[in-house]
């Protein structure tokens, strides 16, 4: 394991900017939620394929379950990553080269970021329930063993670990740190492999949902609107946008306001996360108004919507006002 880098005492916005400039000195192209509403997350980052949602605190405690689940909800919808950069917990500062985890999100420290993205360093460390882990050559360990004719009685010695666990080892199953060296040592060679899989997800992230009790007025309409011509929704509380819809077509992002005047003075924080994010958007209004779009993103009230029957309505009646041949363009 690296030694630990000095970490900065910062503030968050401090670490928000870091963040950004590593990610941008890596080739991220970037949206930061700052100046809009968002608590789940403070970053949307994408290179190539690779798109992230990142959530920069001092103290990783200070995230709940209930913005957790709605990060990989999210992240789930938009074939994102979840990743939480931190400095300390309530256990003390987070040591670099580790990753942790929290509600099933990984957490990383800013050097651990810069050195995965920039440096093109990943880490080796993981920490779960029992202590740290490390991804050992499984096929390396049985083949030397075979090799050297070693049996599993005397290999579980040398790792002082029983022979059932020897076995799991060598079928991939990852070792604490202690028992990874007793193999290096004794075999005077490494065996620690870099955890390039350290981002994926296992649990569940999609929560497409029907149930829009929580949500009153103009917000609940939209939902159950949408949900009766045949559309997925999957709202938000604590995101950067309202929800996400998708119909047979297309995924949405979408916000909601009163009137269009309430998308002003933000239009373009949220123009840059749809070209981050590569998704279309819709606007919808409460109040009725002829304006088409904004900056090329439908804008659809309530009457609009109160004509549509079939999801394919949506797609088209999207597509009619981007293209500005209803209504003026924004």
């Amino acid at each position: 394991m690296k030694m630990q880098k000095r970490q900065v005492v910062q503030n968050r916005d401090a670490m928000i900017g870091n963040v950004t400039e590593v990610l941008a000195k890596a080739g991220f192209f970037l949206a930061e939620c700052r100046g809009v509403r968002s608590i789940t997350f403070d970053i949307i980052a994408r290179r190539d394929k690779d798109l992230l949602l990142i959530k920069v605190l001092r103290n990783v405690d200070g995230f709940s379950r209930d913005n957790a689940e709605e990060m990989k909800h999210v992240a789930g919808a938009l074939d994102g990553k979840p990743i939480i950069v931190g400095l300390h917990s309530g256990g003390g500062m987070l040591e670099d080269g580790i990753v942790y985890s929290r509600f099933e999100i990984p957490i990383i420290t800013p050097v651990t970021l810069e050195d995965e993205f920039l440096e093109g360093v990943p880490p080796f460390v993981m920490a779960e329930p029992g202590g740290l882990y490390v991804r050992i050559d499984s096929e390396l360990l049985r083949r030397l063993r075979e090799e050297l004719d070693i049996s599993l009685g005397a290999m579980s010695e040398i790792a002082g670990v029983s022979r059932r666990a020897i076995q799991m080892y060598e079928s991939g199953m990852k070792a604490v740190v202690e028992v990874a060296q007793r193999f290096e040592e004794f075999f005077n060679m490494p065996f620690v492999l870099p955890l390039h899989d350290w981002r994926t997800t296992e649990t569940e992230q999609e929560q497409w949902s029907r149930d829009f009790a929580d949500f009153a007025g103009f917000d609940g309409e939209v939902y159950k609107m949408l949900s009766e011509i045949g559309c997925s929704v999957l709202p938000t509380k604590h995101s950067v946008f309202d929800a996400l819809t998708r119909d047979r077509e297309s995924l949405y992002i979408a916000w909601l306001a009163g009137d269009v005047g309430d998308f002003r003075g933000k239009i373009e924080v949220l123009d840059n996360i749809i070209r981050i994010t590569e998704r279309d958007a819709l606007l919808f209004v409460e109040h009725n108004t002829d304006k088409g779009s904004m900056m090329g993103i439908p804008v659809v009230n309530r009457k609009d919507l109160l004509k549509l029957q079939f999801p394919e309505e949506l797609a088209e009646f999207a597509r009619e006002k981007r293209s500005g041949r209803l209504s003026d363009q924004g």
